[in-house]
């Protein structure tokens, strides 16, 4: 059985990164992952450069944006054998990066326009993709949102007359933190449903009665977090139970200021709707509601490179980022047929493996570069907040002893906290305070005390 994965600290501030903070990103341990040229495949880069031309969102998050649109609203349609399984375009995707200040939310703004403007376009063709925004909390009305249709019984007075047989459902959660905040909840459903909702497999309540259930689910989530949340729920929420390693996670942060950010011009957004409009005729088929109509299949080129970027693509990775990257291969497989089918093609080449496997490592990167860099950072942080209470404390009380710390800050403080912080403050250049050691009053053997006051 998987052990609980700890967060590697209990309280942090907000540390992801932004270009316009005091502190450089020099003044981090690494520098923040960069998604590689080739992930900005085909459409993908005209959808990046008309929606980041005079605003300031983030191309990494405006295409997952995108690709996560473009994929719940092909349905089941499209699918790619893998084995005796088979895999459908359902990413889940997690957004991290600052509140306010990473631009997460902009980013849907000229994403949402091409897609309206697609829609209409897909009128008279297909039904409008159902959408939800936040409020993810229970199981059960996930599932509920998309149930199956009743028949009509005229002796069944309980029947549901909301049900659908569009099962497609895309899902903005804005305030993913209170989304894991519910996963971790005794007996919430969350969790095991949205790993349902990945796998595709049917939604139905374990519950005596039952009246609903939900077969065939197409649902694709894009959550926003920052990465404070995101380390501090890691304790509640294990990424190794399946829930959290369904995602992508992909750090993001504002690119340039913009004071005064410009409308997307109607033009640029029409032309690239058509072009969606497109490749949904395409992935679809006549029918959105039907499973697998479309098979994808990697081209003889495309195998060759797969076979040989296969071993390092499943390479194993250490401590969270291998809880959290179990699922690379299967990604880069979905990504590789999401590019297929914006060109509108069913045969997956060379070039739309190379793009997948940029996503897949920026993926990589940025649960590195969170869990590591920013987690490090923010620790530090926390230790300097905190030795600063101390000193203050010690200058107020010279001359105090551990005990007498160890009560003041007995609320806020265990004991190895406060004994990285004495050393943090006796180890500064120069140190801040002094530290004596003194003998046992009674005047027996054995260590004595330590009396601390400040420089």
């Amino acid at each position: 059985m998987n052990q609980p994965l700890k967060s590697p600290i209990k309280t942090l501030v907000d540390s992801a990164t932004d270009p316009t903070d005091s502190e450089t990103e020099d003044d981090l341990l690494n520098p923040p992952p960069m998604l590689d040229e080739s992930g900005f495949y085909g459409i993908l880069k005209d959808v990046a450069d008309i929606s980041t031309r005079d605003s300031e969102a983030s191309r990494v998050a405006v295409c997952a944006n995108f690709i996560g649109t473009f994929a719940a609203m092909v349905g089941r349609g499209a699918f790619q054998p893998i084995g005796d399984g088979v895999c459908h375009c359902r990413p889940f995707f997690l957004l991290v990066g600052r509140t306010g200040k990473a631009r997460k939310g902009t980013s849907e703004y000229t994403v949402r326009r091409i897609f309206n403007d697609a829609e209409q376009l897909l009128h008279d063709d297909y039904p409008t993709l159902k959408r939800h925004e936040g409020g993810l909390s229970t199981g059960e009305g996930l599932g509920w949102s998309i149930r199956d249709r009743v028949e009509d019984d005229d002796n069944d007075k309980t029947k549901d007359e909301g049900g659908t047989d569009d099962k497609r459902l895309y899902v903005v959660e804005a305030e993913f933190a209170g989304a894991m905040a519910a996963a971790s909840r005794e007996k919430n459903t969350l969790s095991a449903t949205i790993r349902t909702c990945w796998d595709g497999k049917a939604i139905s309540p374990l519950v005596k009665n039952a009246l609903w259930s939900t077969t065939d689910p197409h649902i694709v989530i894009n959550g926003h977090i920052t990465a404070a949340e995101l380390i501090a729920k890691m304790s509640d929420v294990d990424a190794q139970s399946g829930f959290l390693n369904r995602f992508v996670i992909l750090h993001i942060v504002r690119p340039k200021l913009v004071p005064l950010p410009r409308r997307t011009p109607d033009e640029d957004v029409e032309r690239v709707a058509m072009l969606v409009a497109d490749a949904v005729r395409f992935a679809a088929g006549v029918d959105v509601k039907a499973g697998n109509v479309l098979e994808v299949q990697l081209s003889p080129e495309a195998r060759k490179l797969w076979c040989a970027e296969y071993s390092a693509l499943t390479a194993e990775h250490d401590g969270i980022a291998g809880a959290l990257l179990v699922r690379s291969e299967i990604y880069a497989r979905m990504l590789a047929m999401v590019f297929a089918l914006l060109d509108k093609t069913a045969v997956i080449e060379p070039k739309h493996i190379q793009a997948a496997l940029a996503w897949v490592n920026y993926w990589r990167d940025s649960v590195q570069y969170i869990f590591a860099t920013l987690a490090a950072r923010a620790e530090t942080e926390k230790l300097k907040d905190d030795a600063a209470d101390v000193l203050a404390f010690i200058k107020q009380n010279p001359q105090c002893n551990r005990t007498t710390i160890t009560k003041g800050f007995k609320h806020k403080l265990n004991s190895n906290q406060l004994t990285a912080v004495l050393n943090h403050l006796l180890n500064a250049a120069p140190p801040l305070i002094k530290q004596q050691q003194i003998a046992r009053a009674d005047g027996k053997k054995g260590r004595g005390s330590s009396l601390f006051w400040a420089i």
